[in-house]
């Protein structure tokens, strides 16, 4: 684990922050980890409702679980090609064989630098980001992600379910 461990300085590794070079990375993350909630949730609305929207008790309880450290879960830190980056559900083509790194401070990291991440919006415009399809190039693509990314990647385009009624309930 040194390679990776090399990369820090001593006091990044005790740093409860992200380092600024993984916050694209981890904006990924936590659109990935919000998409498949809000997915998830609207799934679960009748299809006999007319408005397949979730309701604002629900958005708000979604966003405000989605910076809990057991969303990053199942995510871990891997060298890829000579760089550090995450390992996770969010990235499906990053399987490389190789040391990883899980748990430590990152679920720490995560969840704080996820808190960061909407400190300026309100649940509601983050839902309407979603609905829209524009959650990833509003929260990501503006700030943590300028420069790297110009697009959305595919699997954190998460789409909304589509939720107009389907024939047999017309």
């Amino acid at each position: 684990s040194s390679g990776i461990n090399a990369e820090y300085g001593e006091e990044e590794q005790k740093s409860h922050h992200l380092p600024k070079r993984y916050r694209c990375e981890a904006c990924q993350i936590v659109v990935h980890n919000l998409g498949t909630d809000f997915q998830k949730a609207e799934a679960k609305i009748s299809k006999k409702k007319k408005k397949r929207t979730l309701g604002d008790v629900d958005v708000i309880e979604i966003v405000d679980d989605i910076c809990g450290k057991d969303k990053f879960d199942g995510y871990s830190i891997q060298e890829f090609n000579g760089q550090v980056s995450f390992k996770g559900p969010a990235f499906p083509d990053r399987n490389a064989a190789g040391m990883s790194m899980g748990g430590g401070l990152w679920p720490v990291r995560y969840s704080n630098y996820c808190g960061y991440l909407f400190e300026d919006y309100e649940e509601d415009e983050v839902y309407k980001f979603y609905r829209s399809g524009n959650l990833f190039s509003e929260l990501c693509l503006k700030n943590h992600c300028k420069g790297e990314l110009s697009a959305t990647p595919d699997p954190v385009d998460i789409k909304p379910a589509d939720l107009k009624p389907s024939k047999d309930e017309l």
